[in-house]
């Protein structure tokens, strides 16, 4: 075994050292002839998952298979984990101070938004990226280029490995910087979850003027601004931030968080479906949609839970009211549903 000499960082943050690939297999209990393919043939421990977005098209994920999984949360839990991204960052964190319903809230207050979003953000994440996060650790470069090989996948960052969120995190730490520091300096409010970026300010003139220079930071730091995703937010329409609509109300410092309608509409649509057909497999999905949707709303006066369950008991009324028309729908004959409406 080489000697260790690991940096000041390493030991501050209490990352393992290695400098050979039987090292590794010491501290991940993986064989070398394993850890040596999966770092070299990174291509083979992949299956490619194509998935519809919200908005057409469809989303390309890279799901690693079992054995490079492993290794994946190995570097996640010893090294990625241990570096704190920006306080900007919202997403991808554990804790009540992030995650979607807290970046709302912290735009909330102000009366006009800006919302951008990184074009391609995952596969724009290059493999010397994430190559200087791990030198710049204190590894060597054997070291640096195995931890990159495992992380990334034809040179780009893939969406779909566990690591990726945490390395786009760090890697955006600098872009979080310099936006603090140009906001911090206007008396604009930033902050970011994954590649959605927000700014909010009392000032429409103020937001608009500074445009030029977010896209600038924006591309100077490696990313290509999605301008069809640009979106600016004023007191005379809802303010959608991350997917969550911020509403004022007459109280004042009070606001309202909603969830997305069509998410809302797509759980009474599943419920519908329980319920006439008396398949529940799908039980468990829509109850976590279900506790998703209380838990942005459930600071609302109007509560969510109760809304659903009133709704169930009336769908239930109307089946045991009218079962001809619950055997028509069953059996796809074009009969009209206004009698199922709200």
């Amino acid at each position: 075994m080489s000697q260790n000499i690991p940096t000041l960082l390493m030991n501050s943050l209490k990352l393992p050292y290695f400098e050979t690939i039987e090292e590794l297999s010491e501290l991940t209990r993986l064989s070398t002839q394993l850890l040596y393919c999966l770092s070299t043939k990174t291509s083979k421990y992949y299956m490619i998952k194509k998935i519809p977005k919200k908005n057409g098209g469809l989303r390309e994920l890279s799901i690693p298979s079992y054995t490079l999984r492993i290794v994946q949360r190995w570097i996640l839990t010893e090294i990625l984990n241990k570096i704190l991204p920006s306080d900007r960052a919202m997403a991808f964190r554990k804790g009540k101070d992030f995650g979607h319903k807290q970046n709302a809230f912290y735009h909330a207050n102000t009366l006009y938004g800006l919302s951008i979003d990184i074009k391609d953000f995952f596969p724009s994440i290059t493999v010397n990226k994430v190559y200087t996060i791990f030198s710049t650790l204190g590894y060597n470069s054997f070291a640096a280029t195995i931890l990159t090989n495992l992380c990334t996948l034809e040179g780009k960052l893939p969406q779909g490995s566990p690591c990726s969120p945490a390395i786009s995190n760090i890697i955006c730490s600098s872009l979080d910087r310099r936006f603090v520091g140009l906001c911090e300096k206007r008396g604009i409010r930033y902050s970011r979850y994954a590649d959605d970026m927000y700014f909010s300010c009392d000032d429409k003139i103020l937001l608009l003027k500074n445009f030029p220079i977010i896209t600038r930071i924006v591309e100077s730091e490696g990313f290509i601004l999605n301008t069809r995703k640009v979106h600016f937010h004023t007191p005379s329409n809802k303010k959608q931030i991350t997917g969550i609509t911020v509403s004022p109300t007459n109280i004042e410092d009070y606001v309202e968080l909603k969830a997305p309608r069509t998410l809302k509409q797509k759980i009474r649509a599943e419920i519908f479906t329980c319920l006439i057909s008396g398949q529940y497999q799908n039980k468990d999905h829509i109850l976590g949609e279900i506790a998703y949707v209380n838990f942005i709303e459930k600071e609302n006066k109007s509560k969510y839970l109760e809304r659903i369950k009133n709704y169930i008991g009336k769908q239930l009324i109307k089946i045991q009211l009218f079962p001809e028309l619950v055997m028509s729908i069953l059996l796809k004959k074009k009969i009209s549903l206004n009698i199922w409406n709200e």
